[in-house]
């Protein structure tokens, strides 16, 4: 059965206005510079990051709407790895970036011991796919667009293979 998706055409449209700066700083990385120190790479952590907040939320809208458990959506293929699904990578990667300044003392001081609850869980799935230490957001674009162009919108045939098998649940 087919899913009732009200929202990809708005979040495609949001990452490609996200993935028209992200091309710019993409661009001038590759310049012989230094792309940290003269901010780049934070620049583009900031886009690739609340690019994964907007696909996050529609997510979690379209699964809401198929009327699906979230623990069932997210165990959709498509698959990052044999350890985690494509939907609960973006998930967690839209969790650090929104929640990364509240633990930022404890992940950087390398007391993990005291992150409990969601914030665990979360770098625990992170792990599955990518450390978690400098440009996570960065990192985990670029293994799940898997060698194809560092943009937003490459996420998006993923995407929709996820909200089709979500289809195939009812």
């Amino acid at each position: 059965m087919a899913v009732t998706d009200l929202h990809i055409g708005d979040l495609s449209k949001y990452l490609k206005l996200l993935d028209s700066e992200l091309i710019k700083i993409n661009a001038a990385i590759a310049e012989p510079m230094d792309p940290v120190s003269d901010g780049l790479c934070d620049s583009g952590e900031y886009i690739i990051g609340n690019g994964f907040v907007a696909i996050q939320h529609y997510l979690k809208s379209t699964y809401s709407l198929e009327r699906v458990d979230q623990g069932e959506a997210f165990d959709m293929p498509p698959n990052v790895n044999e350890n985690i699904t494509f939907a609960n990578a973006l998930n967690v990667g839209a969790n650090y970036w929104k929640h990364q300044e509240e633990w930022f003392r404890t992940i950087f001081t390398a007391e993990n011991a005291t992150l409990k609850g969601q914030a665990l869980r979360t770098l625990e799935m992170l792990d599955m796919v990518t450390p978690w230490e400098g440009y996570t957001c960065s990192n985990l674009l670029a293994i799940l667009v898997d060698g194809k162009e560092l943009e937003l919108t490459s996420l998006l045939p993923k995407i929709i293979e996820w909200r089709d098998n979500l289809g195939k649940t009812r």
